[in-house]
């Protein structure tokens, strides 16, 4: 199934942040550390994508169904959370017997102190959260009778992360958990994301970045990404966060306005972009698999263990797409038609 109504450089967008991630956890176990630094913030673009599109989707089509919207996301992406998830516990308990944490089935484990298991969860429970309470912030703001102040308050809420994170937030706890991960501290991503679709719906701009403007952003946000690779000041951590969402969202912006890049066109890209989910669900397991066998394996193995690593991962990934998340489309598609099928007739 061809996904359709897609833009080419959207897609592209997807496909660098699932390039980024999958390139930062590939070279961390690797030990590359220093190469792959910039990797760990491909989720930010995730963040900026999500709340774009659905905050468009929402403003260009929504009837105002809150039930239908929380039902198509459940759809979309509760049942391969759920499969990924009982495959990665499947492991943990093979290996340490560790019980499960009901936790997980509720996007709690982002405010846990540190994560058990399943660590690259964190940023889905951000984006659950989002489409839970997404809704509900817009049924406010639908109260504000002019639009420069419903923008005004849409940015208020992009800015509130950052002031948590000053107050709040403690950039010296090195383990990866709360203070890093618990949707308190990382929405901003998702508001702005928000935020430039509303300014894309409400107003109207004669000046379009292009091509140039899409180089520039992209340089941007890998300098962003670099400085922020060593967390050691409160500045960083709490507005250093705002700049790189701020240079994602320019991205966006220039990537979206541009003319189609050549490489938006590749078949190769537009398919790991399709399949960006499944690869960011399944791409964990495959590490752990190969970080066991990698040890075995002299220095020298390294340039046949890392490519053969690689496709593993896109093998896995694919076949989660085609067998888990392509049904789980469908089986979205056929409840939301039926239902509406039913309302009509029952009218």
């Amino acid at each position: 199934m061809k996904p359709s109504n897609r833009i080419a450089n959207l897609d592209f967008y997807r496909f660098l942040a699932i390039t980024l991630v999958i390139y930062y956890h590939v070279g961390e176990r690797f030990t590359l550390h220093w190469a792959v630094a910039i990797g760990k913030y491909g989720v930010e673009l995730f963040f900026v994508l999500s709340g774009f599109l659905i905050a468009d989707i929402y403003y260009r089509k929504s009837d105002g169904n809150l039930a239908r919207f929380w039902l198509q996301r459940f759809l979309r992406t509760y049942p391969p959370y759920l499969v990924a998830l009982a495959l990665s516990y499947s492991a943990v308990f093979v290996s340490r017997s560790e019980p499960f944490d009901p936790g997980f089935l509720f996007f709690f484990q982002n405010f846990y102190s540190v994560i058990p298991f399943f660590k690259i969860s964190w940023s889905l429970c951000i984006e659950e959260h989002f489409y839970l309470v997404f809704p509900l912030i817009v049924l406010l703001l639908a109260k504000v009778p002019r639009r420069n102040l419903y923008l005004a308050l849409w940015i208020a809420v992009t800015l509130t992360p950052t002031l948590i994170r000053y107050y709040e937030g403690n950039f010296a706890i090195g383990e990866f958990g709360y203070f890093h991960t618990a949707t308190i501290f990382r929405f901003d991503g998702i508001a702005l994301g928000c935020t430039i679709a509303y300014v894309f719906n409400h107003y109207k701009f004669s000046v379009r970045p292009g091509t140039y403007a899409s180089i520039i952003s992209t340089a941007l946000f890998i300098g962003m990404a670099y400085w922020l690779t060593d967390l050691d000041s409160r500045l960083k951590y709490s507005l250093g966060y705002f700049l790189l969402v701020c240079s994602a969202g320019m991205l966006l912006i220039c990537f979206f306005h541009a003319p189609v890049f050549v490489f938006s066109k590749l078949n190769f890209v537009r398919r790991v972009a399709w399949m960006a989910y499944s690869l960011y669900l399944t791409h964990a397991l495959v590490l752990n698999l190969f970080d066991r066998l990698f040890h075995q394996f002299p220095a020298y193995a390294l340039f046949v263990t890392l490519p053969a690593c690689m496709l593993a991962i896109y093998l896995a990934g694919l076949a989660f797409y085609k067998t888990v998340e392509q049904p789980s489309i469908s089986l979205r598609d056929n409840i939301l038609n039926y239902r509406a099928r039913f309302r009509r007739s029952s009218g």
